[in-house]
């Protein structure tokens, strides 16, 4: 069965052909998610700025309230997060036009970038086409992938962009060192234009660089890594330097929002809390949406797969003990410390990060057990079909589940038919996409606590509620003022699972 496997993928063709059912598989199943499931909070906060540069020539955030705000300006100028994204934005909005689908889409491109740069770096890591291919295929199908393919976030451009930086550093490094620092170095500058979490590629770059080849680096070398950051932090200051207060007030804002930075008080804690909220949270073991039903907790069993692929390859001498595959050992646990450490937030979003190096894993992990016949091939490969059904299945049902048509577009409907351009109203801003972000509506998480204004509608989303729930340890006389305002000066009109809609008494 072996050989015939080593001589089917011999064929360039039939090779070829298996990686673009992959990349077809996964943008469909990327895009079905993208129609189907309904707008987030961060997307319409993101997209504002991305279409009033493509549209207008600034790139403020314009659908926040901005009174008695504390992030200054953020109407002109977006500083709160980094520019790289909305530039990209910008850029695709208008190539493409701008909806929630084509910016969805822009994360679904760069996941095809990212599946292409980890089949590379398996590959060159590996030096068997099987284990890229099937680590592709692992990656190509996974749950937690796809959805943040189909999510308008920069996690899965800057996820893309570290998997360029690694796969383009490796597939160059015994021909051109040089070129291979240079273009590497100048991918991870961009990662980090794009997200802070850029950090996680560029300790990766940095420990695959010298892990491979310390010995030939020189002072050359380095001056030309420095190249890219160099001119980076030229345009980076540039940008900032444009509103240095604006700047100073919303970055720090958003660094430290909610406990965001505070995994550094206590390190230990902050990698302890990744198996005790980020991993349970994101798989399954925690809440779930509204709209969203099923066996959720199955999203469990991914995890196991996860563990596998790690403590299989750890506890494997013939793996533990191969130079290339220790190189990917040591920057899994790289990215998962630096995950630990930075986040204090816990974000699920950030696992996309990551979850390429479980699976990379995972497949050199099988693909030992399959050669060695550690596993009977009947039980691996029955194993492999139960993975990738759970994973497709669980995309295939969130797509069925369409929450964005039973949901969100029935609020959206409900609001055009009782209201007009003078009506104010205040929400999330999701909304903004099925309203067309105008003038008369705006985003306030505080509600006109702050502001001091009341607009003729409300509308309080789950994510509205959860926001405030997680904002009571940091701003505990909001949840009781918004209670009070909902209840005595405005009267519930519409209601849906996901959607409350109030009206001014």
């Amino acid at each position: 069965m072996t050989t015939r496997l080593t001589n089917l993928f011999e064929n360039k063709r039939l090779l070829l052909a298996a990686i673009i059912s992959v990349l077809v598989l996964f943008s469909a199943l990327a895009i079905g998610n993208a129609i189907a499931e309904r707008p987030q909070i961060d997307e319409g906060l993101f997209a504002s700025p991305g279409l009033n540069l493509a549209t207008r020539g600034f790139m403020g955030t314009t659908v926040l309230e901005t009174h008695n705000s504390p992030l200054l300006r953020i109407d002109q100028r977006t500083y709160w997060v980094m520019p790289m994204y909305l530039l990209n934005q910008a850029v695709w909005y208008k190539l493409f036009g701008f909806s929630l689908l084509s910016m969805r889409s822009l994360s679904a491109a760069w996941g095809l970038v990212a599946l292409i740069s980890w089949f590379l770096i398996v590959f060159k890591l590996s030096g068997d086409k099987k284990i890229a291919l099937l680590a592709l295929v692992l990656l190509g199908s996974d749950y937690t992938f796809i959805n943040s393919a189909a999510m308008g976030r920069m996690d899965m451009m800057s996820a893309a962009l570290g998997a360029a930086a690694l796969a383009v550093y490796l597939a160059l490094r015994e021909r051109n060192l040089m070129l291979a620092i240079l273009l590497s170095q100048s991918l991870v500058v961009l990662n980090g234009l794009t997200h802070p979490n850029g950090i996680l590629s560029f300790a990766g770059l940095l420990f695959l660089t010298l892990y491979f080849d310390r010995k030939s680096i020189g002072w050359r070398h380095v001056l030309l890594a420095a190249v890219p950051y160099v001119i980076g932090a030229a345009g980076f200051g540039l940008w900032v330097m444009q509103d240095y207060p604006a700047f100073k007030s919303q970055f720090i804002d958003n660094a430290v929002m909610k406990g965001r930075l505070g995994g550094f008080k206590a390190p230990w804690v902050g990698v302890i809390r990744e198996f005790t909220e980020r991993y349970p949270h994101a798989y399954g073991l925690g809440g779930r949406s509204e709209g969203h039903s099923g066996p959720v907790y199955l999203k469990s069993l991914i995890l196991v797969a996860y563990v596998l692929g790690v403590v299989g390859a750890l506890l494997t001498p013939s793996i533990r003990r191969n130079r290339n595959y220790r190189a990917l050992l040591i920057v899994t646990g790289i990215y998962f410390l630096i995950m630990g450490l930075i986040d204090g937030q816990k974000e699920t979003t950030y696992v996309v990060h990551i979850i390429p190096c479980y699976m990379a894993l995972l497949a050199v992990w099988l693909h030992w057990c399959w050669t060695t016949r550690f596993v009977p091939a009947p039980l691996i490969a029955l194993g492999l079909c139960g993975l990738l059904a759970l994973q497709v299945g669980g995309a295939l049902l969130r797509i069925r589940q369409d929450t964005y048509h039973r949901l969100y577009q029935p609020a959206i409907d409900f609001l055009k038919q009782n209201t007009n351009r003078q009506t104010t109203i205040m929400g999330t801003s999701a909304m903004g996409f099925g309203l067309g972000f105008p003038d008369n509506f705006v985003d306030d998480g505080r509600f006109g606590y702050a502001s001091g204004k009341r607009p003729d509608i409300i509308v309080f989303s789950e994510e509205a509620e959860l926001s405030v729930r997680e904002a009571h340890a940091f701003y505990p006389h909001l949840p009781p003022y918004i209670n009070k305002l909902l209840t005595e000066e405005y009267q519930k009109i519409y209601e849906n699972p996901a959607f409350k809609i109030y009206a001014r008494r």
